[in-house]
């Protein structure tokens, strides 16, 4: 299956052999051919070594999207070193926590982090030394010092970096409480790779708009799936004019976003200013698409929509709902439910509805979502009982609720831990989204239980409004009335000016909860 892939790093390697001269990696102004990246990733390489890097070590990475993000994953791939890529946007303190969890060796900086990382790595014992990814950053190496350092050939080592070495530590978004290490073996990250390509029916023709953060699992997918196919890519680190200019300048066929991203898009004031023709593709996941945000959407623009639902600790692999399924919910009114549902399974990937034992349930009944694929994880970094309670027999409970109906569509109801009880009674949090989210006024919700005496938990909305709409919390209950039982209507409606969600557009309810229940102010 993996060919003549030794290894993850092979993926970078290959494209130098066959298309070196073809444009592979941009960023602004920074344009490389793969076989210009090939030879600045094994300089790297080779300068890493010299400061004493082994196999098997983690070496972290702090920083915004930038082409040397890349070539730091590959070339600590081809040395067998552990790639562990770190959410920008945490403190210190956080990030220090996860440098210790995986007793990280070595952190590779941004400019724009070099702060935090030296209040981080001075907190943990195991982080030998710091190197920067860009330039003017002080005693730190920058990073043309590190290139000018290492050869263009491949560094020697003592043995074949092998498909069954660790690659990656991916940390989950940690929407519950501390992040995990999610394990990835080059194996694993190879057979998902493959997977997501054909699922998202990625090509070399493409001309691929990466605005993930590159920290994340879909960044690390949409990187590898664009160099498993020789696609050129583009990277962003995203502003929403930037990605404009992106998409229009660059004549970009295929990109991906969360359901966030394109609704700031289409409100963009000057959207219809930019020609979007040539974008082929649009590539979305990580939270459900609200319905008038994807019909107006398919509106504005001309291109096919793609949806994947997946896990970072199933590799990526999950369902997909295809452009014809969208065009036809778009199209009859009678098949508007497919909508709703997050697909069917992607090609060499098992999907079941399991129940609290592990039994797979009847057609339409709810239960959790568990995925079988040989790219599943590993496990957990230093969570064995955690991992136990995740996979059993090869099934992944991914920690979403959902449903299948006779057709083999999948439809997510919510994320477990998200689930309301309110006065004994489950209420799904994402039904009372997609009720609000469908009255013209409302730009975004989330709704959240909060402590209440009388009820246990009291359904609770957080709304923006849109620009110029003047919502009343009474009427917008009252707008609910036709369309949710009593128990599920929201007991109470905050309005506000941004809802709080991570990169991957999955709110951050915790943030609300704890908030809110902290103030004691529940009205």
């Amino acid at each position: 299956m993996l060919g003549d892939l030794r290894h993850f790093g092979d993926l970078l390697t290959r494209n130098a052999r066959l298309a070196g001269g073809a444009e592979g990696l941009v960023m602004g102004e920074e344009r490389l051919t793969w076989r210009q990246a090939e030879a600045r990733t094994n300089r790297l390489a080779h300068a890493l070594v010299r400061r004493g890097l082994k196999r098997g070590e983690r070496v972290a990475i702090l920083s915004h999207n930038r082409l040397a993000f890349v070539e730091s994953m590959f070339a600590l791939a081809r040395l067998g070193a552990v790639t562990v890529p770190i959410n920008y946007r945490l403190t210190a303190g956080e990030v220090a926590r996860i440098l210790g969890d995986c007793e990280a060796v070595a952190l590779l900086v941004g400019p724009e982090h070099l702060e935090v990382a030296r209040d981080a790595a001075g907190r943990v014992p195991s982080v030998r030394f710091i190197a920067g990814l860009g330039e003017g950053q002080g005693e730190i190496p920058s990073y043309s010092t590190l290139l000018s350092e290492g050869e263009e050939s491949e560094p020697a080592l003592d043995r074949p970096v092998a498909a069954d070495d660790y690659l990656a530590l991916v940390y989950t978004s940690g929407t519950t409480g501390f992040p995990k290490g999610v394990i990835y073996g080059h194996r694993q990250a190879l057979i998902g790779t493959l997977i997501h390509v054909l699922a998202i029916r990625s090509a070399h023709h493409h001309r691929v708009m990466l605005p993930s953060p590159l920290y994340s699992a879909a960044g690390f997918a949409g990187i590898a799936c664009a160099m498993s196919v020789g696609s050129a890519c583009h990277l962003l680190q995203f502003q929403l004019d930037r990605a404009l200019e992106v998409l229009s300048g660059e004549r970009i066929t295929y990109t991906n976003m969360v359901p966030t991203t394109v609704r700031m898009l289409l409100e963009h004031p000057d959207f219809e200013g930019y020609d979007l023709s040539h974008l082929e593709l649009l590539l979305y996941g990580g939270a459900p698409m609200p319905e008038p945000v994807l019909r107006r959407a398919s509106k504005a623009l001309s291109c096919s929509f793609r949806q994947t639902f997946a896990t970072s600790e199933t590799g990526l692999a999950g369902t997909v709902l295809e452009p014809e399924d969208h065009r036809r919910a778009l199209d009859d009114p009678e098949a508007a439910y497919l909508l709703r549902s997050c697909g069917r399974p992607q090609v060499g990937v098992g999907v079941r509805i399991l129940d609290d034992d592990w039994r797979e349930i009847e057609v339409g009944e709810i239960g959790d979502i568990a995925v079988a694929c040989d790219c599943n994880m590993l496990g957990y970094w230093n969570r064995p009982e955690v991992t136990a309670r995740t996979i059993r027999d090869g099934w992944l409970k991914t920690g979403d609720v959902a449903r299948r109906d006779e057709a083999g569509y999948f439809y997510l109801v919510d994320r477990k831990h998200d689930m309301i009880v309110t006065g004994a009674l489950n209420v799904y949090p994402s039904e009372i989204e997609r009720t609000l989210a469908k009255h013209p006024g409302v730009a975004d919700c989330v709704v959240v239980g909060l402590p209440d005496a009388k009820w246990g938990e009291a359904v609770t909305a957080f709304v923006v409004p849109r620009p110029g709409a003047e919502l009343e919390e009474a009427a917008l209950i009252d707008f609910c009335r036709p369309h949710l039982a009593g128990y599920k209507r929201p007991k109470s409606i905050r309005f506000t000016t941004e809802i709080p969600r991570n990169p991957t557009g999955k709110p951050l309810r915790r943030i609300l909860r704890e908030e809110f229940a902290t103030s004691g102010d529940q009205t």
